[in-house]
């Protein structure tokens, strides 16, 4: 029986976790729509989100680790639907989309709130930039050895015990190049909803992460209605 592959396991994390995430978003949306609700209860969903939200970046990490060839399926996921694809950003979502998501789901937000998610807003577009200039050098630097990496998967690709070791070599260090700048960007990911949820209160921040739980949802369902008439 052959192996699983790193990138199987964790399409297999994925689908159970797409379940979890969408009992999660049913929960935001009816504490959304609710005026009864006490701070605890309306903190607690939000704790366990966005520890459900964590989760899916550590296994992530852990099976990039360990992903070898796989790798590059993380950046461009089968797991994934056409429209998901859509919104890929070096392997996830922009940052800043957040922000756009804000202005469209909360609006109460304070003069002082304004000012501080301004901040956050031009901190995130700053290394957002530096992130994606690094990963068009890093794309522009691998893209002959990664045309190659089919052809050995297959057997086709025949070279010398010198150039053979030299292309392991080489391949070595570009996958963990390319594994540092999706943890990298992901790291973004998850410090600019942090900081933008500590600026709102517990009402506002339900009302942005149903925003954005059921904006995913919404493009998930429709990539996958699209892909099964086909």
């Amino acid at each position: 029986m052959p192996s699983t592959s790193s990138s199987e396991t964790f399409a297999s994390f994925f689908n159970d976790w797409l379940l979890r995430h969408r009992q999660f978003v049913q929960e935001l949306s009816h504490l959304a729509d609710e005026t009864t609700r006490t701070p605890v209860e309306e903190e607690s969903l939000l704790s366990n989100f966005l520890s459900h939200c964590l989760q899916y970046y550590e296994e992530k990490s852990v099976a990039m680790s360990v992903a070898g060839d796989d790798v590059y399926d993380f950046f461009s996921p089968p797991w994934l639907s056409s429209y998901e694809k859509l919104i890929l950003w070096i392997g996830g979502f922009k940052p800043g989309m957040v922000f756009k998501l804000i202005t469209t789901s909360v609006n109460d937000l304070t003069s002082h709130q304004i000012d501080q998610l301004e901040n956050i807003r031009l901190e995130t577009k700053r290394r957002e930039r530096d992130l994606m200039r690094r990963f068009a050098l890093l794309q522009q630097s691998v893209g002959d050895p990664l045309l190659m990496v089919p052809f050995r998967r297959i057997g086709v690709l025949s070279l010398g015990e010198g150039e053979q070791s030299e292309m392991e070599e080489a391949m070595d260090v570009m996958k963990e190049e390319m594994i540092t700048a999706m943890k990298n960007a992901d790291q973004l990911r998850c410090v600019t909803v942090g900081k933008v949820v500590e600026v709102l209160n517990p009402r506002q921040a339900i009302k942005l992460l149903r925003a954005a739980g059921e904006f995913y949802l919404l493009l998930r369902d429709l990539g996958v209605q699209i892909e099964t008439v086909r």
